[in-house]
């Protein structure tokens, strides 16, 4: 992961929204669709857990948005999707293509 891709605004997002465990030795996610599975970096995890996540909320009412997140609400939750989406691509474009697009 190229680290100085990151804008003050990603970390800030970063910090706000997601929780990355750097930690982790090897962490793959999976095509919702295909069935494809790749290796990610710990944010891009993150960001594609909480994509998922938003998505559910408001296409199907499964999660309120609140318990993703206390700042999420139904005016800001597609902009927030969006840069978690945008994130992704910016950090690993194979990753955005091969999970979220």
């Amino acid at each position: 992961m190229a680290k100085n891709k990151l804008t003050t605004a990603d970390e800030k997002f970063i910090s706000a929204f997601l929780k990355p465990n750097f930690d982790a030795k090897t962490i793959t996610r999976t095509n919702s669709y295909s069935g494809v599975k790749i290796e990610v970096d710990p944010i891009s995890a993150e960001a594609i857990d909480f994509t998922r996540k938003v998505y559910i909320a408001l296409k199907f009412g499964d999660k309120s948005l609140a318990d993703i997140n206390p700042k999420l609400k139904s005016t800001n939750a597609i902009s927030y999707l969006n840069r978690a989406r945008l994130l992704v691509l910016k950090l690993n474009p194979l990753i955005y293509s091969v999970i979220l697009d």
